[in-house]
Order: structure tokens, then C-alpha cells, then sequence
């Protein structure tokens, strides 16, 4: 038997203020519902667009690519200027788990999504999925995605 270890350490689940169950996949099974998981799995997969060479989370695209462009000019500095986020606001805030780990944990799952996102739609492309601190001003860890 060969075992690969999921990309969330188990061990994670000691930072949780109160965890229900033996394991993550028990404690996700016994705390969310399907709502929940569905908006997850939009997040970890988020809609992709192509705008005027540009390669943006929909999400998070105003509909300006023309104003984008006036002060932006280039390509990669409008895809950074779009798809940088902070990790923090990405979900409802709580004081309890207010631990770097947690938010470092979940800024590498979403890279690790977004990059094979990228990748699946764009294979013949360079598209880099990046966390950082205070990427582009941004508070605390945060997440960008571009053309390299």
C-alpha cells in the first residue's frame, strides 16, 4: 500500500477551537452542509475569464477592461490587480481562529486548486498562482494569479 498524504496535515485540526470528530473528512461531514460545501467548491474553483488577453477570476472583475488597460497598461499588471485578494477576506472572520496556520493552510489548498484550475483550462500557458504577504497592499497573506 502507498499512501499520499492529503495537502490539509491532520494536525491541523489541534489549532480547531472545538473540532467534531477523528479525523478532518469526519469533522467536515459532522460541521457543514451541502450549501456550504457546494460554496467551497466554487471558491477552490473559481469561474475563469477571458478578457482582452487577460486571465481573471470573474468574481473579481469589475467589467472595465478598458479602464483596466488606461491605467494599467500591460497584461500581467491588470491579471495582479484583479485577482489579488486577501486570504482573510475571503471568509467570514473569527476571533477563535484567528491563527496564522489556519490562514496559511488555507491560502496553500487554494493555491494548489487555483493552479490546477489554471492549468486545466489553459494548458499551453504559464499561469502563475502566488500567496504573499500584502501582495499589491493587500492585508496580511494574500493570493494572485497570472500570466507569466
Amino acid at each position: 500500500m502507498k499512501k499520499h498524504k492529503s495537502i490539509v496535515d491532520e494536525k491541523i485540526l489541534q489549532e480547531f477551537p472545538k473540532y467534531r470528530g477523528i479525523d478532518i473528512i469526519n469533522h467536515v461531514y459532522n460541521s457543514f452542509n451541502i450549501e456550504m460545501a457546494i460554496g467551497f467548491a466554487a471558491l477552490y474553483s473559481p469561474e475563469i475569464i477571458e478578457v482582452d488577453g487577460c486571465i481573471l477570476i470573474s468574481h473579481f472583475y469589475n467589467g472595465d477592461i478598458e479602464g483596466l488597460r488606461e491605467e494599467y497598461k500591460d497584461t500581467q499588471t491588470i491579471e495582479k490587480w484583479v485577482n489579488t485578494w486577501s486570504i482573510g477576506e475571503l471568509v467570514k472572520y473569527d476571533k477563535k481562529l484567528d491563527k496564522d496556520i489556519l490562514y496559511d493552510t488555507f491560502g496553500e489548498c487554494l493555491k494548489q486548486f487555483w493552479q490546477m484550475r489554471a492549468n486545466q483550462l489553459f494548458p499551453d500557458k504559464e499561469i502563475i498562482v502566488e500567496l504573499g504577504m500584502e501582495l499589491l497592499g493587500e492585508n496580511g497573506l494574500a493570493i494572485t494569479m497570472y500570466q507569466q
